[in-house]
């Protein structure tokens, strides 16, 4: 069994979890929206997220450590590289607004990561800001790109979806950052070093009930996507509730990562049942 758990440790560590789960984001925009999947936008997100995911994680590691690295590294530095390659694959096959978009949403990611903002700081250590950030590029990624040509969707629902989405992404980030708060450093202020946990979680439910409740001032809503939503936000509270400083192994890292996996399936099941 030793050699199954090394295997799940890598698909997470790889990233590809996260690179699924994002993909799901994507599809329940367009399956909120009524649009045509676009199988080369979802393969062009999906190695796009592990690409970038793994340099946020692993570049200055690899770069510090390179004659040491750990096998799994090893592994995951070449693996990175050939998403690398399918990912210049997928873009050559987006348009120049899709392009466009990417590319701020890359130089955030790269800001997030390198230290190149003044005192040699970047976005991630800024007292804060640091859910907020992952919370926009996520958006941005899973529901700004899907939309860019939908013209016939409304200004107003597009950007109502896109702050519910960020609402749905700071929730989701908070089981992560209970699990962080013995290591993050006290000047990061990050929502549970200012609130406490208690309160962190009902703040993020009251998010997560905003969330659910924007969706009555959408046009575009369906009764399936709407019940989805409200089936998903339970799911996510309950998650955020069962969240504790000294979480499981992967309680985060999968099952709560797996969250829009779950949407995807209940949206799936409505429009099977119904």
């Amino acid at each position: 069994m030793k050699w199954l758990k090394n295997l799940f440790r890598l698909y997470i560590n790889s990233s590809i979890h996260t690179g699924i789960a994002v993909v799901c984001f994507t599809l329940v925009t367009f399956l909120e929206f009524g649009m045509e999947v676009n199988q080369n936008l979802l393969g062009f997100i999906f190695f796009g997220t592990i690409t970038s995911y793994n340099f946020v994680k692993y570049a200055s590691v690899a770069r510090l450590h390179h004659s040491s690295l750990a096998e799994n590294l090893k592994i995951i530095q070449v693996f990175s590289f050939f998403c690398f390659i399918a990912l210049l694959w997928f873009t050559l096959k987006q348009d120049y607004k899709t392009l466009f978009a990417s590319s701020v949403l890359g130089m955030l990611t790269m800001l997030y990561a390198t230290p190149v903002l003044r005192g040699h700081q970047n976005l991630r250590n800024i007292a804060g800001i640091k859910v907020f950030v992952i919370a926009i590029t996520a958006t941005g990624t899973a529901v700004l790109l899907p939309l860019l040509h939908q013209y016939e969707v409304s200004f107003h629902d597009k950007f109502l979806a896109i702050f519910q989405r960020i609402l749905i992404h700071v929730v989701l980030m908070l089981p992560f950052e209970i699990r962080d708060l013995r290591f993050d450093d006290p000047s990061l202020k990050t929502i549970p070093q200012l609130l406490g946990v208690k309160k962190t979680k009902i703040f993020g439910s009251v998010l997560m009930v905003l969330a659910v409740g924007m969706s009555f001032f959408r046009t575009n809503i369906g009764h399936h996507s709407l019940v989805g939503l409200s089936v998903f936000s339970i799911v996510v509270i309950g998650m955020l509730w069962a969240s504790r400083i000294k979480q499981k192994p992967f309680y985060a890292a999968f099952w709560v990562e797996a969250a829009p996996i779950f949407w995807v399936l209940i949206l799936v099941i409505l429009n099977v049942i119904f």
